[in-house]
């Protein structure tokens, strides 16, 4: 649960084990260089501060809100009821048995006393006095006004009165006060960096952490508890309500803030149920001390043998990437160990391109700028979001720019885009294509290495017509699988040293525009194979993923009909006459002259010879696809905008009603996500996602639950668009990013929220990542400024790899959405299944299981065996996860005889929520 209000604090509530859980967090948008200052500070009348001054300032603030939050030991030096404390500029929060207590300030100004010191001359004087310091005249002290300060405690109802915050994770730092006589000096104060109360009411433990931007707490409720025992009470709150939204909204002299309202759901054979949960206040508020306002949790009906959780979708970092001139983050991906991949195009210079705080010299494969109208770029997030580990362009001195990006498991970026810079200054090296091949532009793929210091190969794809590389994927063996729009032809696509006749499941260019889809080898010297996909009219390919047996899947738009589309040698007998499967074999538009288009998604087999599915999404309007993803079940998902209405999207043979959160065409463009069955006949689900204005899905990424999680822009604001829980619940203005969440089933959103600032957001892509934790990672172009981007009501305290805006039209962006860990060893294992499908008698294929601790503390993991024809080769046996570790375990399946083969993989661990997991493995001898 989000909450947005100024000071800004979020709240989550979820439910460990078999019990709830709550968190709690906060954080500020605040100008003053100082930790844990909730509450912004007011500014007094005086002398206007240099822009210089008022950036280095900035700087500083965005440097402060990086640091941990310190919970210092009491041994004497505060008041003696007082356990644990954190300080701040303006805020000093004090932790006790009973609860704690905010000690608030804020400088008081008398404007009639200014103006008495302006007519006295005073205020010049010590204005000049304060900027010409000298031996005779020393700095004058700062004019004082009085402060008014403010106490708001947060007190726990009949919780147990021998509990007291313990002490966890202890950090490095120490704190010593050398006040008075040195027998009153306290000195090593030990600092933590977690608070618990350990069984504060029966069964449930309260977690306190953060950042000193962020204080957030987590109630975890055991199995057998009841989570109606918590109950906390504001005094000193002048109102404490529950609006129509369902929001908890707290007032005090102070300052107000705004808790969202609670969002709980449970995990129910893979697919989430949600759980009604709201705020309660206690009815006799009325009758409690002046000031008091009690309140507690009411959670609907659940399964109480399973985990009820509430997903927060919290901003983790969120940060701009650019210089001076224009920037736009166009595709993103993410790495096993967390770090993001950007890339887009920008026309600034290595003068301030990457240019924010504290980046100072990066590494990089080409750190200046290639001229011409605008250059690729590639630059690495740090896990944590506080810095880039290397930022590099990719251009000659054409124009260059990088659409996709895609990540292997050694760390290795693969960049897919479109240039017309020939190879005289294009940094071709060895890759699939050395020689520019003429028309408008060329397609082009390179690979970094891990490092970002260098190009392990880069070259074009296209020919004698236009060429464009729109998405790229690469599966577990570097081989990368890249989609577009071409106009060449079959005699000159794909044109290349050395490339001779290659496979392809289309080898004929079917009109002015058609799609491709081409495998590059591992190595880049050239390509698998490659094909067309289209039609009499014109077709582009938008988006690509690869699932894990090698099968590729594209979507992207069409104006062909289904008598030419797909329309290659090989389809079936002649011109349209692939026998496949589809989602929908009918085109659903009216003619080319209308420009209705229609999305389409197909499924390239292994080897690149033929099509194993190929279909349309779409109504009677204009609807595009523009990004695919596909699960370890070999669904795809397909994300873009359509324009029909619910009355002929999706229309297709044999759909018949086809479920969605969202049934209904809402207004202008919808974005619409739509789930295709891994055999490619029908749609498991298909929804839009919009309010009363034009809304358009981009990007979508799966993870290994079945959740997706689709990007895009709105113009719709939080009065029609289906905002839940998410990173931001208010439309900021202009356009804003959106990001949303859909549960496996695609009935409901697990969270949806905005993304933006007060100038608009989004020119005309976004992209989305997932990585294994269920975080997301999105990219995309602002023109906002820092004082309202991201624009969660003070969400400014959080880290971000540049917290400046670098001016231009456009910044790229980047952002990570995600869920605070959860309290003690968290289990995960992905995927949940092995499948190894089809393995011929005599040989071995192998699959890996990732095994992690999303937890707060050390986790106990025992891996058992697979019985034959399966074996456990690599990472078994029993072994201690830190949190946030993973392992990799490798499983093999080696048929003896033909025929269907399942055996179970036993998990054991010290999580009490998951204490034994059974993973299933299948595979069939041929």
């Amino acid at each position: 649960m989000v909450i947005r209000h100024s000071p800004c604090w979020r709240a989550v509530l979820l439910l460990a084990g078999l019990g709830l859980a709550g968190v709690l967090a906060g954080n500020n948008a605040r100008t003053a260089a100082a930790p844990l200052s909730f509450w912004p500070p007011h500014r007094a009348a005086g002398p206007t501060v240099a822009s210089q001054s008022q950036a280095r300032q900035a700087s500083i603030v965005a440097a402060f809100g990086k640091l941990p939050l310190y919970f210092i030991e009491n041994r004497g030096q505060v008041d003696p009821r007082v356990a644990y404390y954190v300080q701040g500029h303006d805020t000093s929060v004090y932790f006790t048995p009973r609860g704690l207590t905010f000690a608030l300030s804020r400088p008081v100004v008398h404007h009639e006393d200014v103006e008495t010191r302006r007519e006295n001359g005073r205020v010049g004087e010590r204005q000049r006095l304060d900027a010409h310091p000298s031996p005779t005249h020393p700095r004058s002290q700062p004019a004082t006004h009085p402060t008014k300060r403010w106490a708001l405690k947060l007190d726990f109802i009949g919780a147990h009165p021998g509990a007291r915050p313990a002490g966890q994770d202890p950090t490095p730092t120490v704190v010593s006060y050398f006040r008075g006589p040195r027998e009153q000096w306290q000195t090593g104060l030990r600092t933590y960096s977690r608070l618990v109360y350990r069984d504060l009411w029966p069964g449930i433990d309260l977690v306190y952490a953060g950042t000193v931007h962020r204080l957030k707490y987590t109630f975890v409720v055991k199995p057998g508890a009841d989570p109606n025992r918590i109950r906390l009470a504001y005094r000193g709150a002048t109102a404490v309500r529950v609006n129509q939204a369902g929001e908890l909204e707290v007032s005090t002299p102070a300052g107000s803030f705004h808790d969202e309202k609670p969002y709980a759901y449970q995990e129910v054979g893979g697919r989430r149920a949600e759980v009604a949960a709201a705020y309660t206040l206690s009815p006799q508020t009325q009758c409690l001390t002046p000031r008091t306002h009690a309140y507690g949790f009411r959670v609907g009906k659940y399964d109480r043998r399973r985990p009820l959780m509430l997903d927060p979708a919290v901003f983790i970092y969120a940060g701009y990437i650019g210089g001076g001139g224009f920037d736009e983050g166009l595709g993103i991906a993410v790495d096993d160990d967390g770090n993001a991949y950007v890339t887009g195009q920008t026309d600034s210079t290595e003068a301030t391109f990457p240019d924010g705080d504290g980046f100072g010299l990066l590494p990089g494969a080409d750190t200046t700028f290639n001229g011409g109208q605008l250059d690729a770029f590639v630059v690495k997030v740090k896990a944590d979001g506080t810095g880039l580990a290397y930022a590099t362009y990719i251009g000659g001195s054409g124009f260059d720019i990088g659409f996709a990006i895609a990540v292997d498991g050694a760390g290795s970026a693969y960049l897919a885009g479109e240039t017309n810079s020939t190879e005289a200054t294009l940094p071709v090296t060895r890759g699939p294509d050395l020689t520019f091949n003429g028309g408008f532009e060329d397609g082009f793929v390179a690979k970094l290495n891990p490092a970002g210091t260098g190009l392990a190969y880069c070259g074009y794809i296209g020919g004698a017509g236009g060429d464009l590389c729109n998405g790229i994927a690469v599966d577990g063996n570097g081989f990368a699988y890249v989609t577009g729009q071409t106009g060449s032809t079959e005699a000159t696509f794909p044109d290349g040293d050395g490339f001779g006749p290659l496979p392809g499941f289309d080898r004929t260019h079917n009109v002015a525009q058609d799609a491709f889809a081409v495998k590059v080898r591992a190595d880049g010297t050239g390509l698998v194979y490659a094909g067309y996909i289209g039609g009499e009219n014109s077709d582009a390919g938008a988006g690509i993923a690869v699932d894990q047996d090698g099968n590729a899947y594209v979507t992207g738009q069409t104006i062909s009909p289904e008598n030419t589309f797909p329309n290659g040698s090989g389809f079936g007998t002649g011109p349209g006459q692939f026998s496949g499967p589809g989602p929908d074999q009918t085109f659903n538009g009216r003619t080319i002259f209308d420009f209705t288009h229609d999305a389409f998604v197909v499924k390239v087999n292994a080897a690149g010879t033929a099509l194993v599915y190929a279909g349309y999404i779409g109504g009677s309007e204009f609807d595009e696809g523009f990004g695919v993803a596909v699960d370890l079940d070999g669904n795809a998902y397909v994300v873009g905008d359509a324009l029909s209405n619910e009355a002929t999207f999706p229309d297709g043979d044999g759909f018949g009603p086809v479920p969605g959160f969202d049934q209904t065409f809402n207004s202008l463009f919808d974005a619409f996500v739509a789930k295709v069955n891994a055999d490619g006949t029908g749609l498991a689900y298909a929804t839009y996602i919009g309010g009363n204005l034009s809304d358009r899905g981009f990007g979508i990424a799966v993870d290994d639950d079945g959740n997706a999680y689709a990007v895009g822009l709105t113009l719709s604001t939080q009065a029609t668009f289906p905002v839940t829980v998410g990173p931001d619940l208010t439309y900021n203005e202009h356009t804003d990013a959106f990001v949303a969440k859909l549960n496996p089933a695609g009935l409901a959103l697990a969270y949806c929220g905005y993304i933006g600032g007060d100038s608009g957001e989004v020119s005309d892509s976004a992209a989305i990542a997932v990585d294994d934790q269920g975080n997301a990672y999105v990219t995309s172009s602002t023109a906002s400024a820092p004082a309202s981007f991201p624009n969660g009501s003070g969400l400014a305290g959080i880290p971000g790899p540049d917290q400046t805006f670098n001016g231009g039209n456009w910044d790229a962006f980047v952002a990570k959405i995600g869920t605070p860990a959860l309290v003690g060893g968290r289990l995960i294992i992905r995927p949940k299944r092995l499948r190894f499908g089809n393995v011929a008698v005599g040989r071995t294929k192998t699959r890996m299981l990732r095994i992690l601790n999303r937890g707060t503390t050390p986790l106990f993991v025992s891996v058992g065996t697979l019985a034959d024809p399966m074996s456990v080769e690599s990472g078994g046996g029993s072994f201690t996860l830190a949190p946030r570790e993973r392992r990799l375990v490798t499983a093999s399946f080696h048929p003896t005889a033909p025929g269907q083969v399942g055996r179970s993989l036993l998990v054991t661990s010290s999580d009490p929520a998951r204490p034994m997991v059974n993973v299933p493995a299948t595979g069939r001898g041929r």
